[in-house]
């Protein structure tokens, strides 16, 4: 006969018994908490803990392998992480298949990471942030399109940044980048004159004017892929991708109070953003959509579909969290620490991302910058300033 047990336990009132551990061998730590949680079975009238069957010690933490009471279920083992993590002082992650698997990590999560300290990837990949486990990077070859949620102030713009420069400084000669700076074009106008920005749309109708000519482009592009008989950007010589930044797309939804002539155009705008995150992934166009406070209006369903990674900086609310990540979670990120994220693909975890500011942007772009003729800009007798 087998019983199980899990005796209900305030995780801060865990801590108290054992108290925060320095880093070390935290084997009879662990052994203390399965006791005094009561987490194995009774067989034959004794009851069974887990038993350590293994020790590794890795770089980043320590992990120990234990062989539980057959019948022993995940369900009921889930539960001890958060308490070993409180008890220990440390993060912990705890997996189960098969055996159990308890990792100790030796450090803690920075509340600041700078982007000079990004590590160098191959691929098409942009580095997402750092946390117990060390850096983590998304490959756009393998999810085309993602969503960002996040409260102004608290990290999104500067995330894309991040992103946007270390497309560049990686593929020079195969990026090309369209930006739609929903903020009047504060943040991106100024990197205009980069040889990878294609264009910069900065109030509603310029980006109408810009995802039309995107749209062209994606039908040419498809017309070129039919032809060569392409199914897919990734599996084609075709060596170009094009990036799609949103930053601030609630401007693009359109409102009852507005004119007719607006609506429409806006309306227009959110069915090209929605073939783009349908269709556009295998043609190569990859989209980067961020919204400051994100609603059903906000973050189109379409887009949300197609977008298999979605980030999450600090929310205002649980309702806004699900919108982007499906779960709650985003209003309980620190409100001290800007750049703190949630990132949500098959599995959740928490990054600090890279910080980059304008100075160090324009350092590393400036090699990159061409002249570009617009009129709307400058005079023909104007000297040319990449950075205005």
């Amino acid at each position: 006969m087998l019983e199980f047990f899990l005796l209900p336990l305030a995780v801060g009132a865990t801590a108290v018994v054992f108290g925060r551990k320095r880093q070390g061998d935290y084997e009879r730590d662990i052994d203390n908490v399965f006791r005094y949680l009561k987490i194995g079975a009774t067989v034959r009238n004794e009851h069974v803990y887990p038993k350590l069957v293994a020790k590794e010690k890795k770089e980043l933490y320590s992990r120990y392998v234990y062989r539980v009471p057959l019948g022993l279920t995940k369900k009921v083992i889930e539960p001890i992480q958060e308490v070993l993590s409180a008890t220990l002082g440390r993060y912990v992650e705890v997996t189960f298949k098969k055996w159990l698997y308890i990792d100790v990590f030796h450090y803690e999560m920075p509340n600041k990471v700078l982007y000079k300290d990004v590590p160098d990837r191959d691929g098409w990949v942009i580095p997402l942030g750092f946390n117990e486990k060390g850096w983590h990077f998304h490959n756009f070859d393998k999810t085309p399109h993602c969503v960002i949620g996040g409260t102004t102030r608290f990290g999104k713009t500067v995330f894309i940044k991040s992103a946007m420069t270390y497309l560049i400084e990686h593929h020079p000669d195969d990026v090309e980048i369209f930006i739609l700076d929903m903020k009047g074009g504060l943040e991106f106008e100024k990197y205009r004159n980069i040889k990878q920005v294609i264009n910069v749309a900065s109030s509603p109708a310029e980006a109408f004017q810009c995802l039309d000519s995107i749209k062209t482009l994606l039908e040419q592009k498809m017309t070129e892929f039919k032809r060569n008989g392409w199914a897919n950007v990734v599996n084609s010589p075709y060596p170009k991708r094009t990036f799609l930044f949103v930053d601030e797309a609630a401007q693009l939804v359109p409102e009852r109070f507005m004119p007719k002539e607006t609506r429409d155009m806006l309306s227009y705008c959110q069915s090209v953003l929605s073939e783009i995150a349908r269709i556009g992934g295998a043609l190569g166009f990859r989209l980067v959509f961020c919204t400051q406070y994100p609603t059903a209006d906000a973050l189109p369903r379409q887009i949300k579909q197609n977008a298999d990674l979605k980030i999450s900086f600090r929310l205002p609310t649980s309702y806004a969290s699900s919108v982007v990540i499906d779960e709650h979670g985003a209003e309980e990120l620190p409100s001290d620490i800007k750049g703190r994220a949630i990132i949500k693909t098959h599995e959740k975890m928490i990054v600090q991302t890279p910080l980059i500011d304008d100075e160090e942007m324009t350092k590393r772009l400036e090699v990159y910058c061409v002249e570009k003729r617009n009129e709307a800009h400058r005079t023909a007798d104007e000297d040319f300033i990449c950075f205005e």
